[in-house]
């Protein structure tokens, strides 16, 4: 949430700046009235629409900067700890599906890239094509990202309650205090097996 304000603000300020940058406005907006053929209303359109072009391009920037960042903090966070920070406070870790373990790279990379298509990738798409005036292929786009979602969520909690990111990345989330019971009781079993009369 924090990097999705940040870069908001970013994007905000990025937008403010160019509008507000009088000396570069009044440069272009004499440029277009030198070249304007006498078309005032021409230039005054084309200075118009390249701030409307620069600031869509800011905000597209923005929610791409928003996708990256999502898709690399689940991927690092899996490849190197195997798990999130949020999953870390909540005694949580991801594991191989078959044979426990660590994830891959492979794995954490597409746990990640799924994660971050569901939870921010189709709705920075809807976005982006609603700021570019593109409304019908918008709001086509946020049903697809609502039925994504609604699958997601379906999917973790029905049967073995495992996401559609889980799924696909051959990975299952479990409880980090299992996994220590587990050791726990696997290191108990070996000691009392060195154990004579056992």
């Amino acid at each position: 949430m924090a990097v999705a304000v940040l870069l908001g603000w970013f994007t905000f300020h990025r937008i403010s700046a160019e509008v507000s940058d009088v000396t570069s406005l009044a440069e272009t907006s004499a440029w277009e009235v030198i070249t304007s053929n006498g078309d005032l209303a021409g230039a005054g359109q084309d200075v118009g629409e390249s701030l409307w072009r620069h600031a869509v391009t800011a905000v597209q920037q923005g929610f791409a900067a928003l996708v990256v960042f999502t898709f690399a903090y689940h991927f690092l966070s899996l490849a190197v700890l195997g798990r999130t920070p949020g999953q870390a406070l909540t005694a949580l870790r991801i594991v191989r599906r078959r044979g426990g373990g660590r994830p891959g790279r492979g794995q954490a990379g597409v746990r990640a890239a799924v994660t971050a298509l569901v939870d921010v990738g189709w709705y920075a798409l809807a976005c982006c094509l609603l700021a570019g005036g593109m409304v019908a292929l918008s709001v086509l786009c946020w049903i697809v990202a609502v039925a994504f979602f609604a699958l997601n969520a379906a999917l973790a909690l029905v049967g073995s309650r495992r996401s559609l990111a889980d799924r696909l990345g051959g990975v299952t989330v479990t409880s980090a205090w299992q996994v220590r019971a587990a050791l726990t009781r696997l290191g108990g079993a070996v000691r009392r097996r060195g154990q004579p009369g056992y």
